[in-house]
């Protein structure tokens, strides 16, 4: 490694500058209006801008030397210019319109998620502004994206599990602007964030850099909210199948240059009243006088009847920028809320829950600080998050009810529909996290990065009818003492940039430390109160690759030594059914990934890209639930599986206002070894509940001035294509029990959106599961069948 290292930044220490610097001006027409959305683009180290409602604009580090930059707008004769970088440069560009060619003006330049797509760490990002106006949730947005399953165990805030080139669970992280979502208090989750909340969603593939990872194993999914800059407001409110409604409000307002106050709003409501098909329901036989003489089985189709989920969420932030001792300066203050019926467990059964029900309040402060230092030569960020959140469970019924509502004569005997014995438990959970980073640049083709990531988790609580231990002759409540967990992750990241800037080559490494301290309610009828403490530390590495063979197409590869922390629930428990496990080894993986990319344009309006990926991971100390006596589970470290996979996605488009878009992924994780507990007969069977081969495809076309010249409606059209798969652990589909086969499944979701730009007004209109075709997701849950949601957004 230290070899490797010297090899590719050697080169460059021979002639260290230190210097980087910004490029900012104003753009406006020759009648002195200002410009808006142009694209500002220097022809090389992929640096652009585009300008905002005032004209004005800005690019960032920008390293010393000579640039062409170019600034171009649709209507306006396109300015090239030759320009000398030695200091911080202030730019100002009078555009002429030119209206007799504006059909043959060509918008060059790079969007953001373009730009960081093609990063050397894979990354797919996903541009929220193309669906802002439909009806949708971050979780559908991110369907569409290559390698990706979403599973959830019902409709809108179910229950929701990522599949990520076969990471899935607590293997793939969600991040809310770099950190955990769960750090905010658990009250937000990615099916209920509608699309409006967001700018963009970034998809890791194999590393995650050191200023946003944390213990992935070798993906995650950052959810980038949206951050306004001027004046601004934005509401919707959308109605759909099942009484499904979800409001959004998002505002701005700017209390000078520097200065500004915003909010950031949503509420969801759904009943997920949908109707199942061929579900297995258990019936009472009753005699003359009413009394139950035998139950038997039929199989019946029923709607949902105890499903409704409710979620709010609501942020107000002040923004400074541009002060002496900050550049970006944002103090934000946060409530979530969500509440949710449970109607089954991890399977469908012949009985159904009619009363266990679950409540989050969660209550967060944010504080993001960035500043340059020493003559603008060190980036530093500073970002923390405390949060409160207060969590019921009620799962204390003696009921059982049927798929039909009904409540059966026979009584649960352990006094809970989910659990083994009842529980009301009540959680006041106190989280904090903190990540400061430092980047600079130690020459012009080399720049280090450091990025520190702390997180502190606080579980107390009671239960009033929940397990007791017997200490010492006294029964205690193990919910009243304090669970303790912290975690510590430090990273470093090289980056070096050759040949023109061709070649750019990450190396990196991290360090996972953590600590737990829990009671260890094993230990019935101990003398003491038993407290039991961990301490682990773990090291992680790897390198990233890009080689840039022509301005159209490049090739990148990158392999990690990756590390997972065990989360709070698998190494405490949950203080009821699932048991702590105090020796729980973190989770281990090495992963390669390697690929190409080609974009290019065609002709005026036309332009393709395509990539291809390839993936190989070894996974070990896998940590997965396990059974533990007759009442009880566990999670325990045991199988080790291989993954591997390939993955392509295209776009095109052929003609002006039509885009095509294509994403296949096939992938084979297949156990390789089993633990203690574990079967062997389970050796080279595929991961149970993970698609094997699936892909989507897209398509959108938009009609502009129509009825008006700034209207446009907008058509699109997508394709979801899943082969069959087990949800159990089967070496041959063909020979598996068919009750635990989920088939093939073809899902057709379309829409429209009419957009009156001039009036600030959209009005959209989706069709999920056009065909109402029987589809099925998590562990062979049904999914709803045709279902419609109506959306009006209204911006000023």
């Amino acid at each position: 490694m230290r070899e490797l290292i010297f090899f590719l930044f050697f080169p460059t220490l021979f002639f260290a500058q230190n210097n980087s610097f910004d490029i900012s001006g104003t753009i406006t027409s020759e009648s002195d209006e200002n410009v808006a959305f142009a694209n500002i683009t220097l022809d090389r180290d992929n640096k652009y801008a585009v300008s905002n409602e005032n004209g004005h604009f800005s690019i960032q580090n920008v390293r010393r030397g000579d640039y062409v930059i170019t600034i171009s707008s649709l209507g306006f004769e396109t300015i090239t210019r030759t320009i000398s970088v030695n200091n911080d440069l202030v730019l100002d560009f009078t555009m002429r319109e030119n209206v007799e060619n504006l059909e043959d003006v060509t918008i060059t330049g790079q969007k953001t998620t373009t730009a960081i797509s093609q990063k050397a760490i894979a990354i797919s990002s996903l541009d929220i502004k193309q669906v802002a106006d439909q009806s949708l949730g971050a979780e559908e947005v991110l369907k569409t994206s290559t390698g990706i399953v979403v599973r959830q165990s019902g409709g809108l805030g179910s229950d929701l599990n990522i599949n990520l080139n076969g990471l899935t669970g607590q293997a793939v992280r969600i991040y809310y602007d770099g950190i955990p979502l769960q750090v905010y208090g658990n009250g937000q989750q990615l099916n209920n964030i509608p699309v409006d909340a967001l700018e963009r969603v970034d998809v890791y593939k194999g590393v995650m850099p050191v200023d946003i990872g944390t213990d992935a194993l070798g993906g995650g999914i950052n959810l980038v909210p949206i951050e306004p800059t001027e004046n601004s407001l934005r509401a919707s409110y959308s109605v759909g199948s099942f009484n499904t409604h979800r409001v959004t409000l998002n505002a701005n307002k700017q209390l000078g240059e520097k200065t500004s106050l915003s909010l950031l709003s949503y509420f969801n409501h759904s009943d997920n009243d949908y109707r199942m098909k061929n579900i297995p329901n258990l019936v009472e036989n009753l005699n003359d006088e009413g009394d139950v003489v035998s139950v038997s089985e039929e199989t019946i189709d029923t709607d949902r009847f105890h499903n409704k989920h409710t979620s709010a969420f609501i942020q107000a932030a002040l923004r400074l920028k541009d002060r002496f001792w900050a550049d970006k300066f944002v103090l934000a203050s946060s409530f979530s809320h969500r509440f949710d019926e449970i109607q089954q467990g991890a399977f469908i059964i012949s009985t159904s829950i009619g009363e266990a029900e679950q409540k989050i309040s969660g209550f967060s402060q944010r504080l993001d600080y960035q500043k340059k230092l020493f003559q603008e030569k060190v980036n530093l960020r500073y970002y923390g998050v405390l949060s409160y959140a207060i969590q019921k469970s009620n799962d204390s019924t003696t009921s059982i009810y049927n798929w039909k509502g009904e409540k059966l004569q026979t009584a649960n005997s352990s006094g809970a529909e989910i659990f083994s014995i009842p529980t009301l438990r009540e959680g006041r959970d106190l989280g904090t996290a903190h990540r400061i980073t430092i980047n600079t640049d130690i020459t012009d083709n080399l720049s280090v990065k450091v990025s520190d990531y702390f997180r502190f988790s606080r579980i107390k609580g009671q239960d009033p009818v929940g397990i007791r231990l017997d200490i010492d002759g006294e029964e205690i409540d193990p919910n009243t003492v304090p669970s303790k967990l912290s975690r510590n992750i430090l990273g470093a990241e090289l980056e070096h940039r050759s040949f023109g800037d061709r070649l750019t080559s990450i190396v990196f490494y991290k360090n996972y430390q953590y600590t737990a301290e829990s009671i260890d309610f094993l230990l019935d009828q101990a003398t003491v109160l038993p407290i039991r403490k961990v301490n682990e530390n773990n090291n992680g590495y790897g390198l990233a690759l890009k080689y840039e063979l022509t301005p159209s197409f490049f090739v990148r590869g990158s392999f990690e030594n990756a590390v997972r922390i065990p989360t709070e629930t698998e190494v405490f428990g949950d203080f009821n059914v699932i048991l702590p496990n105090y020796t729980l080894q973190p989770e281990k993986s090495r992963n390669i990934n390697a690929g190409f990319s080609y974009a290019n344009q065609i002709g005026q309006h036309g332009s393709v890209s395509f990539k291809v990926d390839g993936f190989l991971r070894e996974r070990e100390d896998l940590i997965r639930l396990d059974r533990f006596g007759l009442e009880n589970l566990i999670y325990v470290n045991e199988d080790a599986v291989d993954g591997k996979g390939v993955e392509f996605a295209s776009q095109v488009t052929p003609i002006k206002n039509l885009d095509i878009s294509a994403n296949l992924t096939y992938q084979s994780n297949e156990i390789a070894r089993v633990g203690d507990s574990g079967s062997q007969s389970s050796v080279g069977a595929q991961v149970p509940n993970t698609p094997r081969f699936f892909y989507n495809i897209g398509a959108n076309y938009q009609i502009d001035g129509l009825f008006e010249n700034n209207n446009t409606l907008k058509f699109f059209w997508t394709y979801f294509f899943t082969d069959r798969f087990s949800i159990n652990e089967v070496v041959d589909l063909d020979t598996a029990n068919p009750v635990f086969v989920i088939p093939k499944q073809n899902l057709h979701n379309a829409g429209l959106t009419y957009i009156l730009e001039d009036k600030g007004l959209s009005f959209s209109f989706n069709v999920q599961n056009v065909f109402n075709e029987e589809i099925f997701d998590n562990f062979r849950i049904p999914r709803p069948g045709i279902n419609y949601a109506f959306k009006i957004n209204y911006s000023l």
